[in-house]
């Protein structure tokens, strides 16, 4: 398993929340998933611009990588639930965004920034984890993490980046730890 300064807790089994998308209302999702050649799971935000500048680099993704199960997660305690789930249904994502309660999610995996992106082989494991580009900003970005690293996997490649830097706004938490 891929880890980066702390050591990560051991995943759940299963992804979980309150979908801010329309339907359906409540998801679940297996963090070993032998169905697709991994899961991407990637830490948001309503109010980051950085996470904001993303979006449209995640739905390409999307639309390209259709032997991936992707999931967004939201975490930040200071942005209010209705808020952020008109944010996220104004943005079309063609994916579920997981409200992540008390940023449960976000300690677990370590997550520390928006947007946080982290691939999950077959089996669970953290092969990937870091910032979608090499750019806060996603429209000057010069490099595509999150892309190559689909790619790699997709080719039956080792990814040859597996850990990058999180450019983005912090992810709050009721008690930061840092």
């Amino acid at each position: 398993m891929l880890t980066s300064g702390a050591a990560l807790a051991a995943l759940p089994a299963e992804l979980s929340g309150s979908n801010l998308m329309p339907t359906p209302v409540d998801v679940k999702i297996a963090t070993a998933n032998k169905e697709n050649k991994g899961t991407v799971v990637v830490f948001l935000s309503a109010k980051c611009p950085c996470s904001d500048s993303h979006i449209t680099e995640l739905k390409s993704l999307f639309e390209k990588y259709k032997d991936f199960k992707f999931v967004g997660i939201h975490s930040n305690v200071d942005e209010d639930l209705e808020f952020s789930k008109k944010y996220f249904v104004a943005q079309a994502l063609p994916f579920p965004v997981l409200q992540d309660e008390k940023a449960t999610l976000a300690d677990t995996f370590k997550a520390f920034k928006t947007p946080h992106a982290y691939v999950l082989s077959p089996e669970g494991e953290i092969v990937f984890q870091g910032g979608i580009t090499n750019s806060a900003n996603g429209k000057d970005a010069k490099v595509h993490y999150l892309a190559d690293a689909l790619e790699d996997i997709q080719q039956g490649h080792k990814i040859k980046t597996a850990s990058v830097r999180t450019l983005g706004c912090v992810i709050l938490r009721e008690k930061n730890t840092w």
